[in-house]
């Protein structure tokens, strides 16, 4: 999978119409959001074995991780995804570049999925809205 020749105003233009957008399980969650970041960025839906089925709710969302994955975080289901795509794990997340995938523990204490975004941040869809925090917060990354 290789990111799209301009994807940076790609990945921008995801960002601006995405950062006033209210959270809504299913449609724009933390894990909606960050796959169809990487959608925007490369072209490719990383989670189609996901959307064949709708959720609405945290517990759905959890039960379809489980169905899909065999898991049960979020981290199993961003591993999960960028397996089946061949996204290489970072062996020291820390190193993660822009628009790759990353998983790390919100505010809320929450295992949430999100993006790198600028110098050294991270955004991510939350309950209260985008979430922008310190890159030091990431548990797992992946190279898209």
């Amino acid at each position: 999978m290789k990111r799209l020749k301009n994807w940076e105003t790609l990945y921008h233009n995801f960002l601006t119409e995405r950062a006033h957008a209210p959270f809504a399980w299913g449609t724009n969650d933390c894990s909606s959001f960050a796959v169809d970041g990487i959608k925007a960025i490369t072209g490719v839906d990383i989670a189609l074995d996901f959307r064949t089925s709708k959720y609405s709710t945290k517990e759905e969302a959890f039960a379809l991780i489980t169905s899909v994955t065999g898991g049960s975080t979020v981290a199993d289901a961003a591993a999960w995804c960028a397996k089946k795509h061949e996204l290489m794990e970072w062996e020291h997340p820390l190193c993660a570049q822009r628009g790759d995938l990353v998983v790390f523990v919100a505010p809320t204490g929450d295992l949430v999925s999100g993006l790198v975004h600028l110098n050294g941040q991270i955004v991510a869809m939350g309950e209260d809205g985008l979430y922008i925090l310190s890159i030091t917060k990431v548990k797992r990354a992946f190279h898209v």
